[in-house]
Protein backbone atom coordinates (compact mmCIF):
# COMPACT_ATOMS: atom_id res chain seq x y z
CA UNK A 1 0.00 0.00 0.00
CA UNK A 2 1.26 3.32 -1.07
CA UNK A 3 1.64 5.95 2.05
CA UNK A 4 -0.55 9.10 1.36
CA UNK A 5 3.68 11.08 0.91
CA UNK A 6 3.73 9.16 -2.46
CA UNK A 7 3.91 11.21 -5.26
CA UNK A 8 2.38 9.16 -7.47
CA UNK A 9 -1.01 9.06 -5.29
CA UNK A 10 -1.57 11.78 -7.08
CA UNK A 11 -1.24 10.47 -10.48
CA UNK A 12 -3.47 7.79 -9.40
CA UNK A 13 -5.97 8.72 -6.90
CA UNK A 14 -8.07 5.72 -5.14
CA UNK A 15 -11.54 4.82 -7.51
CA UNK A 16 -14.36 2.79 -6.64
CA UNK A 17 -16.11 0.14 -8.89
CA UNK A 18 -19.14 -0.24 -7.68
CA UNK A 19 -21.43 -3.83 -9.40
CA UNK A 20 -25.08 -3.33 -9.25
CA UNK A 21 -27.85 -6.23 -9.17
CA UNK A 22 -31.36 -6.77 -8.23
CA UNK A 23 -31.03 -7.69 -4.68
CA UNK A 24 -27.30 -8.14 -4.18
CA UNK A 25 -27.18 -11.19 -2.80
CA UNK A 26 -26.12 -12.98 -6.18
CA UNK A 27 -24.43 -11.28 -9.10
CA UNK A 28 -23.19 -8.02 -7.93
CA UNK A 29 -21.49 -9.77 -4.39
CA UNK A 30 -19.42 -12.37 -7.10
CA UNK A 31 -18.32 -9.26 -8.77
CA UNK A 32 -17.15 -7.82 -6.24
CA UNK A 33 -15.23 -10.83 -5.04
CA UNK A 34 -13.74 -11.21 -8.51
CA UNK A 35 -12.91 -7.21 -8.91
CA UNK A 36 -11.44 -7.40 -5.66
CA UNK A 37 -9.30 -10.47 -6.17
CA UNK A 38 -8.26 -9.44 -9.72
CA UNK A 39 -7.46 -6.41 -8.95
CA UNK A 40 -4.93 -6.97 -5.90
CA UNK A 41 -3.47 -9.75 -7.99
CA UNK A 42 -2.62 -7.24 -10.77
CA UNK A 43 -1.49 -4.78 -7.78
CA UNK A 44 -4.38 -2.12 -8.99
CA UNK A 45 -5.75 -2.44 -5.46
CA UNK A 46 -4.10 1.09 -4.55
CA UNK A 47 -6.08 2.72 -7.27
CA UNK A 48 -9.30 0.64 -7.25
CA UNK A 49 -11.77 -0.62 -4.64
CA UNK A 50 -14.79 -2.88 -5.71
CA UNK A 51 -17.96 -2.65 -3.89
CA UNK A 52 -21.04 -3.78 -4.58
CA UNK A 53 -25.70 -2.85 -4.25
CA UNK A 54 -28.91 -3.88 -4.80
CA UNK A 55 -31.30 -1.81 -6.81
CA UNK A 56 -34.45 -3.41 -4.75
CA UNK A 57 -31.70 -4.97 -2.05
CA UNK A 58 -32.46 -4.74 1.90
CA UNK A 59 -29.94 -3.74 4.15
CA UNK A 60 -27.47 -5.88 5.74
CA UNK A 61 -28.56 -9.82 4.38
CA UNK A 62 -25.82 -12.27 3.30
CA UNK A 63 -25.14 -13.48 -0.20
CA UNK A 64 -26.92 -16.65 -1.09
CA UNK A 65 -25.55 -19.63 0.06
CA UNK A 66 -24.74 -20.60 -3.54
CA UNK A 67 -23.37 -17.88 -4.14
CA UNK A 68 -20.47 -18.29 -1.58
CA UNK A 69 -19.99 -21.56 -1.98
CA UNK A 70 -19.22 -20.65 -5.71
CA UNK A 71 -17.43 -18.05 -4.98
CA UNK A 72 -15.14 -19.95 -2.21
CA UNK A 73 -14.51 -22.83 -5.20
CA UNK A 74 -13.29 -20.16 -7.21
CA UNK A 75 -10.81 -19.51 -3.88
CA UNK A 76 -12.54 -16.16 -2.90
CA UNK A 77 -14.88 -15.66 0.56
CA UNK A 78 -17.66 -13.56 0.50
CA UNK A 79 -19.57 -14.83 3.60
CA UNK A 80 -18.94 -11.77 5.07
CA UNK A 81 -20.92 -9.83 2.54
CA UNK A 82 -23.82 -8.16 3.61
CA UNK A 83 -26.61 -5.81 1.25
CA UNK A 84 -26.43 -2.54 0.64
CA UNK A 85 -29.68 -0.58 -1.27
CA UNK A 86 -28.32 1.51 -4.13
CA UNK A 87 -30.62 4.37 -2.68
CA UNK A 88 -28.72 4.70 0.58
CA UNK A 89 -25.17 5.15 -1.36
CA UNK A 90 -23.53 8.17 -2.19
CA UNK A 91 -21.03 7.48 -5.41
CA UNK A 92 -17.63 9.76 -4.47
CA UNK A 93 -16.37 11.50 -7.49
CA UNK A 94 -14.73 9.67 -10.39
CA UNK A 95 -17.12 6.58 -9.47
CA UNK A 96 -17.48 3.42 -12.33
CA UNK A 97 -21.20 2.25 -11.66
CA UNK A 98 -21.45 -1.40 -14.09
CA UNK A 99 -25.17 -2.96 -13.88
CA UNK A 100 -25.48 -6.84 -14.48
CA UNK A 101 -28.52 -5.94 -16.95
CA UNK A 102 -29.71 -2.81 -18.74
CA UNK A 103 -32.89 -2.67 -15.91
CA UNK A 104 -29.93 -1.44 -13.34
CA UNK A 105 -28.03 0.68 -15.63
CA UNK A 106 -31.01 2.52 -16.16
CA UNK A 107 -32.03 2.60 -12.39
CA UNK A 108 -28.64 3.86 -11.40
CA UNK A 109 -28.58 6.80 -14.17
CA UNK A 110 -31.69 7.93 -12.68
CA UNK A 111 -30.66 7.99 -8.93
CA UNK A 112 -27.27 9.57 -9.49
CA UNK A 113 -26.81 11.27 -12.81
CA UNK A 114 -24.56 13.85 -13.25
CA UNK A 115 -22.65 13.12 -9.82
CA UNK A 116 -19.72 12.51 -11.56
CA UNK A 117 -20.15 8.81 -11.96
CA UNK A 118 -20.09 6.49 -15.46
CA UNK A 119 -22.63 4.12 -15.49
CA UNK A 120 -22.17 1.06 -17.69
CA UNK A 121 -23.38 -2.29 -18.37
CA UNK A 122 -20.65 -4.74 -17.09
CA UNK A 123 -20.40 -6.44 -20.08
CA UNK A 124 -19.87 -3.26 -21.79
CA UNK A 125 -16.98 -1.99 -19.37
CA UNK A 126 -15.42 -5.62 -20.08
CA UNK A 127 -14.81 -4.84 -23.60
CA UNK A 128 -12.91 -5.79 -25.54
CA UNK A 129 -10.68 -7.57 -23.24
CA UNK A 130 -13.72 -9.96 -22.42
CA UNK A 131 -14.12 -12.65 -25.56
CA UNK A 132 -18.03 -13.54 -23.91
CA UNK A 133 -21.02 -12.18 -26.17
CA UNK A 134 -23.25 -11.41 -23.65
CA UNK A 135 -23.72 -8.10 -22.43
CA UNK A 136 -26.25 -8.77 -19.51
CA UNK A 137 -25.88 -11.29 -16.40
CA UNK A 138 -28.48 -13.51 -16.29
CA UNK A 139 -30.07 -13.79 -12.61
CA UNK A 140 -29.13 -17.00 -10.86
CA UNK A 141 -31.37 -16.20 -7.92
CA UNK A 142 -33.58 -19.50 -6.97
CA UNK A 143 -31.67 -21.85 -9.31
CA UNK A 144 -30.02 -23.95 -8.12
CA UNK A 145 -25.49 -24.55 -7.80
CA UNK A 146 -25.47 -25.44 -11.57
CA UNK A 147 -26.66 -21.86 -12.67
CA UNK A 148 -24.81 -20.30 -9.92
CA UNK A 149 -21.45 -21.71 -11.61
CA UNK A 150 -22.70 -20.57 -14.69
CA UNK A 151 -23.49 -17.44 -14.18
CA UNK A 152 -19.96 -17.02 -11.90
CA UNK A 153 -17.92 -18.13 -14.48
CA UNK A 154 -20.02 -15.33 -16.95
CA UNK A 155 -18.98 -12.24 -14.31
CA UNK A 156 -15.55 -14.21 -13.93
CA UNK A 157 -14.68 -13.36 -17.30
CA UNK A 158 -16.06 -9.97 -17.54
CA UNK A 159 -14.41 -8.83 -14.71
CA UNK A 160 -11.11 -10.25 -15.64
CA UNK A 161 -12.08 -7.78 -18.48
CA UNK A 162 -12.57 -5.39 -16.95
CA UNK A 163 -9.91 -5.52 -14.97
CA UNK A 164 -7.55 -5.70 -17.82
CA UNK A 165 -9.02 -2.36 -18.71
CA UNK A 166 -8.83 -0.56 -15.84
CA UNK A 167 -4.60 -0.49 -15.68
CA UNK A 168 -1.67 -2.28 -16.83
CA UNK A 169 -1.50 -5.60 -15.75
Amino acid sequence: MKNSTDPMDSLYPSREVVFVCSGNTCRSPMAEGFARHFLKLHGLDDRWSASSLGIMAIDGLPATEFAVRVMLEHGIDISGHRTRRAESWAPPGGSLVLGMTREHVDRMKRLHSGEGTTILLLGEASLPFCRGEALEVPDPFGSGLSRYRGVAAIIREMTLGLVHGLGPC
